[in-house]
């Protein structure tokens, strides 16, 4: 009985140490180009994000990860993640300069990292 509660303690702090080092991974091989070149799929996740839409299950996500995400310019993200991330900011930004900066005041309101997110927007790192 004791290994099986100790068996589950170490699982448990393995899976959750684990979770916490990679927690975007679900989004490695994420379509961002159709949601990019869909005008009203980038609202809806806009609003979402935004808190002024409802949200899909993968807009809950992101706007979860999204502050982290934009205060330290994708500082844990895979390459994979940061390409994906990369990519929707970079196509919202495109699409609406204002909503970009709303996204932006938003989720770093001090800006205190906003030059290397332009940064890591520009090079990709």
């Amino acid at each position: 009985m004791r290994f099986w509660l100790l068996a589950t303690c170490v699982l448990t702090v393995v899976v959750s140490s684990f979770s916490q080092q990679q927690p975007y991974n679900r989004y490695d091989n994420f379509n961002a180009d159709s949601i990019i070149q869909n005008e009203r799929i980038l609202l809806a996740y806009y609003k979402c994000v935004m808190e002024k839409g409802p949200c899909t299950k993968d807009g809950k996500n992101f706007k979860r990860v999204l502050p982290e995400t934009i205060q330290t310019a994708c500082g844990r993200c895979s390459q994979k993640q940061k390409a994906v991330v990369r990519k929707m900011l970079l196509g919202i930004q495109s699409k609406s300069e204002i909503r970009f900066t709303e996204l932006l005041d938003k989720y770093d309101p001090t800006a205190i990292n906003r030059e290397a997110l332009y940064n890591f927007l520009v090079t990709g790192n």
